[in-house]
């Protein structure tokens, strides 16, 4: 029963909303509040795209009422002057915000934190001063005399129908906004909002994705902006201005930032607090009180209204709890073998002559080594010899000062990270870098990114096909069988044992099926027995056929896995060859391991 309540939660949820649309006008069959609820219904497909945006993606952009506006006076300048359909003129409106956000939003979305924030707002500003000073826009003054909204002909000037209509398209943008949360785009999303360092370690575009929901959210925003100067009958720069921007931001925190339902529920709320305080003659206190409860509810309620109301439901039905996670036997379940193994006796990977300065620093000069197909190869020395800045030169997020290199033959010191790992080269990371806004299951499926190939129009419109999405689920249950987290797949990662979560960022490198693996320092913060059960996988994954090169300061793990080792001292190759020979080095004992941890590792 408990699993029925819980699958069948959005339903219940579409359920409710359905009734409360349906119900509200015969409740509230006045005008007055009639057009509360178109208001509310106009600025719930808008906060929809916000929370595609700024709530899932974490994308400072609080200049959407741009977009509105762009629609807004497409739809009323057609309209009036052109004589248009008024759906019609609100399609074309749409188009015309997707392009400008398409236009600006590779170039902006490459800004951060609040310089995003502040240039999204420029550029409202800038189309408000636009509208001010154009003869075309008519000026402070707008465009009044727009008429009632009507789809090719078939008149809309009944409130009810109007509202009905409005709320029509409220649902329309949940249920992309919903496509869109529950695909891989989703998880792209929620792992470029946790770490987009990580992100691009299991081949998501950021940018690319970034600039989809920007598009997306702007035509959300522009459809918003046509519905409510129908319903005014009248725009002018002051309808789209800057409050209405915070307004947008502030239904979607209240209703729940990374809740699509949130987003509208939140824009309800907005609209509704705000004619109660009209009511109550209160208009002044708006801003105050608004700001209060913003406050309140980041607080009270961090994940918004609507997340509060999930949560509330997953204890009624008794889930939101995760039973102890236990680390299963190795070998219990095995992973498919690389189909086409590199030959064993070439190199994989070339690092030829690489070198990286900071300023005066050089933190790698002039290294070379080779890593063979099919081996175990360390990259050992002390703290600063420059091991993880040589592992980032070679995963594509450093840029290189000097040198090549080469993996299958091919250069890749010039390829973004992301790019690095659509060439089959997965990377855990010396500090652990896991998506704490996903399950364990759903990290370990963003490994399986580069292998999905729905582009976001299929998705969002309900045309993807639930057999990739499956598969990528079933290689995620895989991987995590494999390194021994079978039964993990609901769990928080955060609420994991540090020993299981570099489990888990292992299972997520295994799942992007790669030929290499890059492993800075797996082993730190492990103990005893979990370094010896990570022993155990790394020899499980070389069988595999995929090719390891592991930095590691262990040397038990070290000599006892490796073929070959590689050995850094303050940014340059000291030494290189089997663990017999480097533990042998003079060199690297006077050096690195000195002669106690030298005798113990023989």
């Amino acid at each position: 029963m408990t699993g029925f309540l819980l699958r069948r939660k959005p339903a219940i949820a579409a359920g409710l909303f359905a009734v409360a649309v349906l119900v509200y006008p015969f409740a509230f069959a006045d005008s007055y509040h009639l057009g509360i609820g178109i208001s509310a219904g106009a600025m719930a497909v808008s906060t929809v795209g916000v929370v595609l945006l700024l709530g899932l993606a974490h994308q400072l952009a609080i200049g959407q009422a741009a977009f509105s506006m762009v629609g807004g006076y497409a739809n009323a300048i057609l309209c009036v002057r052109y004589g248009w359909d008024p759906f019609v003129a609100m399609l074309a409106g749409a188009v015309m915000a997707m392009a400008l956000a398409y236009v600006i939003g590779a170039p902006i979305l490459k800004l951060r934190g609040f310089v995003l924030a502040m240039a999204t707002l420029a550029l409202h500003l800038m189309l408000i001063v636009v509208a001010v000073e154009l003869p075309f826009t008519g000026g402070p003054m707008g465009v009044t005399g727009i008429p009632k909204f009507s789809v090719f002909g078939f008149s809309l000037a009944n409130d009810r129908m109007f509202f009905w209509f409005v709320w029509l398209l409220v649902f329309v943008a949940v249920w992309i906004g919903l496509n869109i949360d529950r695909s891989s785009i989703g998880r792209a999303l929620r792992a470029i909002a946790a770490s987009e360092q990580a992100a691009g370690s299991v081949g998501v575009d950021s940018t690319r994705h970034k600039v989809q929901m920007f598009v997306i959210g702007g035509g959300m925003a522009s459809v918003s902006g046509s519905l409510l100067v129908h319903y005014l009958r009248a725009t002018d720069p002051t309808v789209f201005g800057f409050g209405y921007s915070i307004n947008l931001i502030t239904g979607t925190i209240i209703g729940g930032l990374t809740s699509v339902w949130g987003g509208a529920l939140g824009a309800a709320i907005i609209i509704g607090l705000r004619e109660l305080l009209r009511d109550l003659e209160l208009p002044l206190w708006e801003s105050v009180i608004m700001g209060a409860l913003t406050v309140l509810v980041l607080i009270v309620f961090p994940r918004g209204i609507a997340g509060f109301f999930s949560r509330a439901y997953d204890r009624l039905a008794g889930g939101g709890t995760v039973s102890r996670v236990v680390v299963t036997e190795l070998g219990a379940i095995s992973l498919p073998p690389l189909t086409e193994p590199p030959p064993s006796d070439r190199p994989i990977l070339q690092v030829s002559s690489v070198s990286r300065a900071f300023g005066s620093l050089r933190a790698v000069s002039n290294v070379s080594f080779d890593v063979q197909a099919g081996s175990i190869t360390a990259l050992i020395g002390p703290n600063g010899a420059g091991k993880t800045t040589l592992f980032n030169l070679i995963g594509g997020y450093l840029p290189l000062d000097e040198g090549k290199v080469l993996f299958a033959g091919q250069e890749i010191q010039a390829l973004p990270p992301r790019d690095v790992a659509l060439n089959g080269i997965a990377h855990t990371f010396q500090n652990l870098q896991l998506f704490d806004n996903m399950t364990v299951l759903e990290n370990v499926m963003c490994g399986q990114h580069r292998f999905t190939t729905q582009g976001v129009w299929p998705i969002a419109l309900g045309f993807a096909g639930a057999r990739q999405e499956q598969e990528v689920r079933r290689v995620a249950q895989e991987a995590l069988g494999f390194v021994g987290l079978q039964g993990a797949e609901q769990a928080d990662p955060a609420a994991l044992p540090f020993g299981h979560q570099r489990l888990v960022e292992l299972a997520r490198a295994l799942a992007l099926r790669p030929r290499l693996l890059l492993m800075d320092e797996p082993a730190s913060g492990l103990n005893d027995s979990e370094t010896e059960r990570l022993s155990e996988l790394i020899l499980r994954i070389a069988a595999l056929g995929i090719t390891v090169l592991i930095v590691e300061h262990d040397m038990r793990l070290v000599m006892g896995l490796a073929d070959h080792v590689v050995v850094m001292d303050h940014g340059e190759m000291m030494s290189e060859g089997s663990t017999d020979l480097v533990r042998r080095d003079p060199k690297v004992i006077a050096a690195y391991l000195g002669q106690e941890i030298s005798a113990r590792a023989a």
